[in-house]
């Protein structure tokens, strides 16, 4: 095996959290999406039907929550205009930020191994044998989705 620094070890497993994580996290909006759609679908066809196997219905609940930041400021406008002026004017002025990112990849002509992979799959919680039947199946998708390229730059926001 290759020995590698310390350093790279993590740049390694940076890379394969990335390329995982992020098709994880299109799968898991994907399966949000679907699921809205298909609560939409099934109101449409919902009659109250009687049903042995299955219970449905729509029900109100009243819930309390925060104003949005609109309704805070159209609020404070109607009772402090003149400020409420001043407010609108300093939120609509821009402002420059720097922000400081790690930019982070492996270069064209190495590639991350197998055991990359299985170390942040072990470190979302799945056993090694686990981990080593089911992500060559996440990489599949990953491929599907472009979310695979090893050798992209990849950055993460760091302050």
């Amino acid at each position: 095996m290759v020995e590698r620094s310390e350093l790279e070890s993590r740049v390694r497993r940076l890379v394969s959290a990335d390329i995982l994580y992020r098709t994880l996290k299109s799968l898991g909006e994907r399966g949000v999406r679907r699921l809205d759609k298909r609560s939409e679908e099934i109101v449409q066809l919902l009659d109250e039907e009687e049903n042995q196997r299955f219970f449905l219905k729509i029900e109100e609940i009243g819930e309390e929550r925060a104003r949005t930041l609109r309704e805070g400021i159209d609020k404070f406008k109607e009772e402090y205009p003149r400020q409420g002026e001043i407010l609108e004017q300093c939120i609509s002025s821009k402002r420059t930020e720097r922000n400081k990112y790690l930019i982070y990849g492996i270069r064209r002509g190495f590639h991350l191994a197998e055991e990359d992979y299985l170390q942040v799959m072990m470190d979302l919680g799945f056993e090694r044998r686990e981990a080593s039947s089911i992500y060559p199946h996440i990489l599949s998708i990953s491929r599907r989705l472009k979310k695979a390229d090893e050798h992209k730059k990849r950055s993460t926001l760091i302050s």
